[in-house]
């Protein structure tokens, strides 16, 4: 059925009237219940957003899937990969903490590195894997500066670290 092909991500790309695919296989959601297991998948968690209008679902799942692949040839140890719906997200009450934090961050970035649940990094580039790839070099250069996440407030408000 429609549902199970949904459900399933198995979606038949002939279209882009067809209904969306779900994520990359193996790249998992950030979501309220997802969120604990994710941040104990590594120290840097690889965010790609979708529903921010930055870029096509498409895309960021095709950046997903490609440096999910990339971080699963043990290039980058400590590291995952995720996506974060950010309509869905932004709309659920009773979010915990650090989802409040994050979502006013990643709002206008395809991609983003959430370092060990309280760091954030943002993307703010071309939605293509040469310039995340160049962002992340600078990143594990120190050339990206790292936001701290006000977690205790659950605002969103983040303070330079």
């Amino acid at each position: 059925s429609a549902s199970d092909g949904r459900a399933s991500g198995g979606g038949n790309g002939n279209g882009s009237r067809a209904a969306p695919a779900g994520p990359p296989p193996g790249v998992p959601q950030l979501s309220e219940q997802t969120l604990e297991p994710i941040l104990a998948g590594g120290s840097y968690v690889l965010l790609f957003v979708t529903n921010t209008g930055v870029a096509e679902r498409s895309t960021v799942h095709s950046l997903a899937a490609h440096f999910d692949a990339e971080l699963r040839g043990g290039e980058r140890r400590g590291w995952s990969v995720a996506l974060l719906d950010y309509s869905a997200e932004s709309t659920r009450p009773g979010k915990p903490p650090l989802l409040a934090a994050l979502l006013p961050r990643v709002r206008h970035s395809v991609a983003c590195v959430l370092r060990k649940g309280c760091k954030l990094a943002t993307f703010g580039g071309t939605a293509a894997p040469r310039p995340i790839d160049d962002w992340l070099a600078s990143l594990r250069m120190g050339e990206v500066s790292w936001a701290e996440l006000d977690l205790a407030a659950g605002s969103g408000e983040a303070s330079r670290a």
